[in-house]
Parts: structure tokens; sequence; C-alpha cells
């Protein structure tokens, strides 16, 4: 029963509610939307498919939508959502709605949970898609802990599963395209197709994990564009079961709407998706007491490919883009930056051990430029492919100092010889 209520409340950053009260205004919401079909623009008539321009703050896929027909909003796509959220953000503000039940919820971390409340949107679109009445969660994510600051609230909303079940959904990085359709899909030859079960409104696949050269395990995974992260395990898993994680690791941290989560992380030698064989997967590995917590893949591992989620037929597609082979990208710095809404960086996780902890920097430090590039002229991909080559850095920041950094290949864990 535990399993089943936090899995049932498992939300954007890993949602969950903490009371009865709770538990029973998430199911509420969960099933807000089930009266609710998509509307499409007369233009489309025969053709049902919209093309959207896709959004990528590093892996994380996002699309513009607007809300009561004129609010023109930033909206993550997060299939590991149960419903659709808007955020307390400026252009938010700027909508007039009421205040409908409580929800109060919680996520990474170990801090307090973070309250929120339903209520209702006259419409919301994006595309040639059109959706009346919708019900979101209504949660002020700029004053929780998954933020330092609310300068760093750089978008408006997520949707969620109540709303993306509705169609064909394709995801192309490389050409910054993300596509919604009612029509029926045809798979290529060479495409990974693997079926997904969805229950409490989380999708799982089938997949195939190597520890080391003694254990593999089969299990179903969920698949999270919601996730920056390649993928993401517990801890009970290996330990009751005696499995031998890679002997390298580094401390890191995430944050959700509870704070700061702690936890580690390897790289697995290999994960099967159908006969796609992946090596060297970064993995995070979640402090927890329940074998069956935290099995996911997220947006970094997914955006490798062109990923296709067919939610009519339940199909999870993945296509290779020619010549391109999947690699892992590590955090070779040690420091984790944010956006923040003027463009500059925020330093938001040091990690201990790391080049970044070595040359001093902080948490909260506002990056003003990287290597004499202005940090408003960067973007957080430019970052994350910047961090994962061993590199000399001069960051410079908001009180004007300046400090020089460099990385290196960390042995065993970002060298390619998983031990």
């Amino acid at each position: 029963m535990t399993r089943l209520i936090r899995t049932m409340c498992f939300l954007l950053f890993t949602t969950m509610s903490l009371s009865a009260c709770s538990i029973a205004n998430s199911l509420r919401m969960m099933n807000a939307n089930n009266g609710i079909e998509p509307i499409w623009n007369q233009d489309t008539t025969g053709m049902p498919y919209t093309a959207l321009q896709a959004f990528y703050i590093g892996e994380k896929p996002y699309i513009k939508v607007k809300a009561n027909g004129q609010q023109e909003l930033l909206f993550l796509i997060d299939t590991g959502a149960s419903f659709t959220m808007l955020f307390d953000t400026k252009d938010s503000a700027k909508l007039t709605f009421e205040r409908g039940f409580s929800l109060e919820v919680a996520g990474w971390g170990e801090g307090k949970n973070t309250p929120a409340y339903q209520t209702e949107l006259r419409s919301l679109s994006f595309g040639d898609i059109e959706f009346k009445d919708v019900k979101v969660a209504y949660i002020p994510i700029s004053t929780s802990q998954y933020y330092m600051t609310p300068d760093e609230a750089i978008f408006d909303g997520v949707l969620g599963h109540d709303l993306l079940q509705h169609f064909v959904w394709t995801f192309d990085k490389r050409e910054g395209l993300i596509s919604a359709s009612e029509l029926a899909f045809s798979a290529n030859e060479n495409d990974v197709v693997l079926p997904f079960d969805v229950s409490l409104s989380k999708l799982s696949i089938p997949v195939s994990v190597t520890f080391n050269d003694k254990d593999t395990i089969n299990r179903e995974v969920l698949i999270d564009t919601g996730s920056r992260h390649y993928m993401k395990l517990n801890s009970a898993f290996p330990k009751n079961n005696d499995i031998e994680l890679p002997k390298a690791s580094i401390q890191a941290a995430d944050f959700g709407l509870s704070g700061k989560a702690e936890h580690i992380r390897v790289t697995l030698p290999k994960l099967e998706l159908g006969s796609l064989v992946l090596h060297n997967v970064k993995a995070n590995i979640i402090d927890s007491n329940d074998e069956d917590d935290w099995w996911i893949i997220g947006s970094a591992l997914m955006n490798q490919f062109v990923t296709i989620f067919d939610y009519p037929n339940k199909q999870f597609v993945i296509r290779q883009y020619p010549h391109m082979e999947f690699i892992t990208k590590f955090n070779l710095a040690g420091i984790d930056l944010r956006k923040l809404i003027d463009g500059n960086f925020l330093v938001r996780y040091v990690y201990p051990g790391l080049p970044g902890e070595l040359a001093g920097l902080k948490a909260g430090q506002r990056i003003m430029s990287i290597n004499g590039i202005q940090s408003n002229e960067l973007s957080e991909q430019d970052w994350l492919e910047m961090n994962a080559i061993p590199s000399n850095f001069v960051f410079c920041f908001e009180d004007t100092s300046c400090q020089n950094l460099s990385s290196k290949h960390i042995s065993g864990y970002s060298d390619n010889e998983v031990n």
C-alpha cells in the first residue's frame, strides 16, 4: 500500500502527497480532466497533426502554450507528471483564476512539503490544438525548496499525462522539433519499438540493466521526459540483492520540492532497451528502503535519439540518428549551473571533492561570464557540452571577482573504463 501511494502521487519532481487528505485530492487531480477532449483547428481537418517549436533548456523539452486564449507561457512536456501544472511566474500572474481544493506536494529532499491548490483555465492551447476548461494544479514553485532564488523560475508550468495521453508525441532535439498527432503511427524498419504499461499515469518499459560482469536484471523502468538525467535507481535493490555497484562513484545532489537529495552517481556498464544496447550509462543511486523506487530513464538518455510516445497504442519508439553513437556526458567541473531570468547562471550545487569545490566555488554565486563569454550568450546546453570535456575555465562573478579551475576525467567513472 505504501508503494501504491508513492507511485500514485509521483509527480513533476517526483512529487508525492504527504497526508491522507492530500492523497485523496491528488487522486481527484489525476482524474480532473478525464472528460475533456482536444479540439483541432479547422485547418487540420483530416490531418490531425501539429508541429511545435521545441525549446530545450539543458535536456528538458519545452513548448509555448497559450492560456485563456491570450497569455503565452513556456511549459515543460513531462511524461512523468500525472497532471498539468501552473507555476507562480511573472507571466502566469497575468491570468485570473479561482482557488479550488488544496493540494500538498513534496519531492526530492528532506525538507518541508509545498502547499498548492487546484484551479481552472478557460482554455489551454498549443499549435493547432486547444483544450477547454482545463483543471490544473497551481504550485508556488518560486518559493519552494526546488529553487534557491525566485530568479530561477524561467518556465511557467507543465503538460502532464492528463493532456499528453491523447496524442502520438515525437521528440527530436537535434532538429528542435516536437510534434503532437492523432494520426496512426507506423514504425520504420530500424526503429526499436517497446510496449509501455500505464499505471497511475506513469509509463514504464521493459529494459535489461547490467551492473557488473555477473549481475544483469530485467525489469520495468519509467520513461520520464521531466528528468534531466540519464538513469535513476534506488540504493535498496543492489544492497538487498548483493549486487556490487561500480567502485568509482561521485557524491552528488538533486533538488525537488522538498529541497536537496544527496546521492551517489556511478557509470553502469550496459543498458539494453529491446535490441538497442547502450554502454557506459551514468546512473543516480537514490537512497531508499524500497526496491521498486526510482527506476527511471530520463531525457539525457532519450534525447540522443528521436523518441516517439505513442499513447493510443501504448508504444515507445526509439529511432537512431544516422552516424551518431550514444555517449554519456559527465559533469567534470563538479558544479551544477541553472539559468536565471536575466540570462546569467546560478551555481546551484558544488560537488564534494571535484574541481569546483577545490577552486572555492560556492552555491548561490551568480556567474556573469565563462571563459570571457557573457553568460546571457550561453545556454545550459552550451555549459553541458563545455563541462563534458577536460578543460580550463575562468568564471567571473557578480561581484566582479573571477576564479580559475581545471577539470579532468574521473578514473573509472567518466573515462569509459568502468570498474
